[in-house]
């Protein structure tokens, strides 16, 4: 049986030993395109002709953000992988990471219509309900179905959430394709349900603390710059979700690659 506290524990002793090769993968791969993102962002307030290029920009943090995934699980995973070893292996596996992604976005596309189908046959108004007003001639059954299989996916993206922990594990190590979401279901067989545990978990301080940050460092900077300063308080918040984001990043590749590396020994025993 596999513990997460072993898990953990394995987890915070790579980040300790590994600290220099982690903490400038996520600076290069997540922290620097991220505020990057922020800054084009905030010219794109003022400046409509930017967005075009603030697209192309979420297009490139997404792709480095992988890339730095990628990376820091080779590393998290094998104590001989050196920071140019890492990126070699983030390029030579981000297509395959890449199809894998596009595959579970179109399912999860596809599994949201039959919801969104039916709220919007009932006659819902996605305007008047941001306006407050009330719902004219709504078919409360079919609403009610709607939102019911809406709840009920929600219940199950998390189940497959958590059997998907070790999937960027399984492409770094294992050289698969698809066949890495299989292979994920297999490793998390038994831990299914202490997983989605970590995964509240996680997802609970992670959203505290970057509501801590960001309002305390808002708050700091508005008072500083004054009430011309938006853009500036505007940047400061990006650069506190980026540092947050970057942090988090780190430690959910660090434990998904070690609960990948426990897995494998119970699954695939010598």
């Amino acid at each position: 049986m596999i513990s997460m506290g072993t898990i953990w524990d394995r987890a915070t002793a790579v980040i300790a030993g590994r600290f220099g090769i982690l903490a400038m993968i996520a600076l290069l791969t997540l922290f620097v395109p991220t505020l990057v993102q922020a800054a084009v962002d905030m010219v794109s307030e003022t400046s409509p002709g930017m967005k075009p290029v603030g697209a192309l920009v979420a297009i490139l943090v997404a792709l480095a953000g992988t890339a730095g995934a990628l990376a820091l699980t080779a590393v998290a995973t094998d104590p001989s992988v050196d920071q140019g070893r890492a990126f070699a292996i983030a390029g030579a596996r981000i297509g395959p990471m890449l199809g894998i992604i596009i595959v579970l976005i179109v399912a999860a596309f596809v599994a949201m219509l039959p919801g969104v189908i039916l709220i919007g046959m009932a006659g819902f108004d996605i305007q008047r309900a941001q306006a407050g007003l009330t719902q004219d001639g709504l078919n409360l059954a079919r609403f009610g179905f709607g939102m019911l299989y809406l709840v009920l996916l929600t219940f199950a993206v998390l189940w497959i959430g958590a059997k998907l922990v070790p999937l960027v594990g399984v492409v770094v190590n294992e050289r698969r394709g698809l066949g890495a979401i299989r292979r994920s279901f297999a490793l998390t067989r038994g831990s299914t349900f202490k997983l989605i545990g970590v995964l509240i978990l996680y997802s609970i301080v992670f959203v505290v603390v970057l509501m801590a940050a960001t309002s305390i460092v808002g708050l700091a900077v508005r008072l500083a710059a004054g009430a011309d300063g938006a853009a500036v308080v505007t940047f400061a918040v990006g650069l506190v979700t980026a540092a947050v984001t970057a942090v988090f990043s780190v430690l959910q590749s660090v434990f998904s690659g070690q609960f990948y590396l426990a897995a494998r020994e119970v699954r695939d025993p010598a």
